[in-house]
């Protein structure tokens, strides 16, 4: 579906095309909520958070709902940090939600290896590298991660840290993650072909929704659902079940 038929349908679901009963939106607002629409469409799909309870990867649908937007096997340089036996590398600049994490791990007399990386809450960190069943291990192949930042500065921001338990050095990472969706937008649409965002940012060509098809119309009942939050429609109950029901 393009953008311009979900800006159509958009409308059509509004029951604004003939209509002057409710303030008509303007493109660059309804843009807005399309693409409001489509991160609460991310993180339900990604989360539990859902009437299904279930989360990415958890069935087949939430697979397809997302498949457009992961990024397999992404190479992350490792660099020493300050903590001793961590090592550091910047998240890509697209990123959102990690799916997949490994790292190249080096031990001189046994060369380099891919172990595999496990999340670890802050709190439970140092107890992990110090547990002999959890702690890092070249052997087992097993290191814990976190992601946070070394500073205040913006430069050290999103960054992923991985730990030793000294007896081996880690080079680089590799990552599989859901990466940020570009922004819905249609331009051409508006007189001058143009608009700004409210942070000036000029936005001059159409861009459709990159996730798969079959979710375009549950994002525009997400949008249409907002737009009668925000104007107190009549119809935002029947709409808000109806959104449900696309789970």
């Amino acid at each position: 579906m393009t953008v311009q038929e979900m800006h159509y349908e958009f409308k059509l679901k509004f029951n604004k095309l003939d209509s002057s009963d409710y303030r008509n939106f303007q493109i660059p607002e309804i843009d807005w909520m399309l693409n409001e629409a489509m991160w609460v469409f991310l993180k339900q799909r990604y989360g539990i958070n859902n009437v299904t309870n279930t989360g990415f990867e958890g069935s087949q649908k939430r697979i397809d709902d997302l498949r457009n937007l992961v990024v397999k096997y992404t190479a992350l340089s490792g660099a020493a940090s300050v903590e001793a036996n961590s090592w550091k590398a910047s998240l890509p600049s697209d990123y959102i939600f990690a799916v997949r994490v490994i790292a190249d791990c080096k031990k001189d007399s046994c060369g380099t290896k891919k172990l595999t990386c496990k999340p670890t809450q802050h709190d439970d960190l140092e107890s992990t590298l110090k547990d002999p069943l959890y702690k890092p291990s070249y052997e087992w192949g097993e290191i814990p991660i976190v992601f946070g930042t070394e500073s205040s500065t913006a430069s050290d921001a999103d960054t992923i840290f991985g730990y030793t338990d000294g007896s081996f050095t880690l080079t680089s990472f590799y990552m599989d993650y859901l990466r940020e969706p570009k922004r819905i937008a249609f331009p051409s649409g508006v007189p001058g072909g143009q608009y700004a965002y409210p942070d000036g940012t000029v936005v001059a060509a159409n861009q459709d929704c990159e996730l798969p098809e079959h979710a375009h119309k549950e994002i525009i009942d997400t949008a249409v659902l907002i737009a009668a939050g925000d104007v107190n429609h009549p119809g935002f109950q029947i709409k808000m079940a109806k959104t449900g029901m696309n789970e």
